[in-house]
């Protein structure tokens, strides 16, 4: 009994079995984590692209502007992402929805704000993520843009 105690071939390989699935949930984990700050940093990019887009073009039809955003989505799903314009109405002071003929002739010739929100579903892949983000794993990724038209 004492010569099993004494010898340690196996106690590398037994150590090394219980360590190698702790250290690919770690690897997957971070590489969940990776994927999801890329695509906030790509739905981010997209929804300035959309707003720099309607703020050169202040006549195009909203299909012109989420065309446009959905250029920069490129490791993204250009399916999955959601893409909206609107303009601040001054005489309202609110938000309104980008209408097909673009910002309307009646609104000033300077200054108009434009607003382009991008959103992008993201699913984590891991549990270690996927926990860290939202409880189920899914979560929302959405990026705003505002900028001023110079007409």
């Amino acid at each position: 009994m004492r010569e099993l105690a004494a010898d340690a071939k196996g106690t590398s390989t037994v150590e090394f079995a219980l360590m190698v699935p702790l250290l690919i949930l770690l690897t997957v984990g971070f590489l969940d984590f990776a994927r999801a700050l890329n695509a906030e940093v790509v739905v981010g990019s997209a929804s300035q692209e959309g707003a720099h887009y309607a703020i050169l073009n202040p006549s195009a039809a909203p299909a012109d502007i989420q065309d446009a955003a959905r250029t920069r989505t490129a490791p993204l799903s250009a399916s999955s992402i959601t893409v909206t314009a609107e303009y601040y109405d001054s005489a309202t002071a609110t938000f309104r929805t980008w209408p097909s003929t673009g910002i309307p002739a009646n609104s000033p010739t300077r200054g108009v704000l434009v607003r382009v929100n991008v959103s992008y579903p993201w699913s984590a892949v891991s549990v270690v993520a996927g926990t860290f983000f939202s409880t189920s794993g899914a979560r929302t990724l959405t990026a705003s843009s505002v900028m001023e038209t110079r007409r």
